[in-house]
């Protein structure tokens, strides 16, 4: 009698647990190796979906079937197609790969026209399978029924959360380790001026080496102190804490509410390390605090930008005195801010005019005065 490898499959922990599904499969098998030869020297079974292209990566006794089967030149034996895959490409591959398997319900003579009927009759079943459990389960949440995690008591659901961390922990310490080598030679490398090299300029240079982060990108600054940091190199990144920062900003726009951002990083630096998206975002972060704080800002809209302390000045002005003129304003906000851009007469009417039209109740005084004929409410 001739050697053979058997083969068993079933697609879910029930089905595994009950055996009936790998029994009956393992008495079709046999059966056929009694009638047609064929002696059944090892067995081997999965318990995993079959619709999966990936299969050997996904089902070990597969791939250990598959390579016993070619080592021995020995066929590999199944009880029916679907057992072994549902996928119309995986079959294929195996029949170009010239991979020697048999159909147990379909014959030992059975040609490759045949076996890619089956193999796609195999796929669309899955996919009608899986369309009918898709919907009955559509239909059961309808009603109210809950599925997986959800019946399971609290205590579990934290558990299986806390598991799932700690698998993703793990697996992060070893991509961490495979780079341990990359890591410390770019971490040693001579920095500017004899300081220690920072983690951009380290990721620099193992970005000129062609070396490839762990997800198969290009090393960036963040990627690399987070990985420096697992192995436990020190953290060279600046740890100034923010509000001692936040502070500094905002004493300086207090000062001088037109500064930029370039300006902004020469006035704080060397004595706080700040880069220009940091500081952009303190200024931002300062300026809309200002403008939350004034009721006409929050009703008009306006943007947050450096004459957002202007806007302020000119609303809390109009608020006072109406009939305040923008020649008025401009004379009283060049004193008041010294402000180094210009208001032109144009733009504080338009401020004006937006103070205007937001304000809820307008009492006789500001109808008279300010909704003069032929100006359409603005002011001069």
């Amino acid at each position: 009698m001739r050697a053979a490898i058997g083969y068993l499959r079933v697609s879910t922990q029930e089905q595994g647990r009950s055996g009936l599904g790998l029994a009956g499969q393992r008495s079709e098998i046999e059966a056929f190796g009694a009638r047609e030869g064929f002696s059944v020297r090892s067995w081997h079974q999965d318990i995993q979906t079959g619709a999966r292209a990936d299969a050997l990566l996904l089902r070990p006794g597969l791939a250990a079937a598959l390579k016993e089967a070619t080592t021995a030149r020995c066929p590999l034996i199944v009880s029916r197609l679907d057992r072994l895959s549902r996928n119309v490409h995986f079959i294929t591959g195996l029949m170009e790969h010239r991979v020697h398997f048999i159909v147990a319900a379909l014959g030992k003579d059975c040609d490759h026209f045949t076996l890619h009927i089956y193999a796609s009759l195999a796929e669309q079943e899955r996919k009608l399978i899986s369309e009918r459990n898709r919907a009955a389960a559509a239909a059961q949440k309808r009603k109210g029924v809950k599925f997986g995690l959800s019946l399971r008591s609290k205590a579990y659901r934290r558990r299986f959360q806390s598991l799932g961390v700690a698998a993703r922990r793990k697996a992060a310490m070893e991509r961490t380790e495979a780079y341990r080598v990359h890591i410390e030679w770019a971490l040693n490398q001579a920095g500017r001026c004899g300081r220690p090299i920072t983690f951009n300029a380290a990721a620099r240079r193992l970005n000129e080496r062609h070396v490839q982060s762990p997800m198969g990108g290009r090393w960036t600054k963040g990627t690399l102190g987070a990985y420096a940091c697992r192995l436990g190199f020190p953290d060279r990144r600046d740890r100034t804490p923010l509000g001692v920062v936040q502070a500094r900003v905002r004493a300086l726009l207090k000062q001088r509410p037109d500064i930029t951002v370039t300006q902004m990083i020469k006035s704080v630096r060397p004595e706080y390390p700040l880069g220009t998206v940091r500081a952009s975002m303190l200024m931002t972060k300062c300026r809309r605090a200002a403008a939350g704080r004034n009721p006409t800002q929050k009703r008009t809209g306006w943007r947050i930008d450096h004459r957002t302390p202007a806007r302020i000045r000119i609303s809390a002005m109009w608020k006072r005195h109406p009939e305040v003129t923008a020649r008025q304003v401009i004379e009283q906000i060049r004193d008041e801010l010294r402000p180094r851009y210009t208001l032109s007469k144009s733009w504080v009417q338009e401020i004006l005019r937006d103070c205007w039209r937001v304000s809820a109740k307008h009492s006789p005084e500001q109808l008279r005065v300010g909704r003069r004929p032929g100006a359409r409410g603005s002011y001069r």
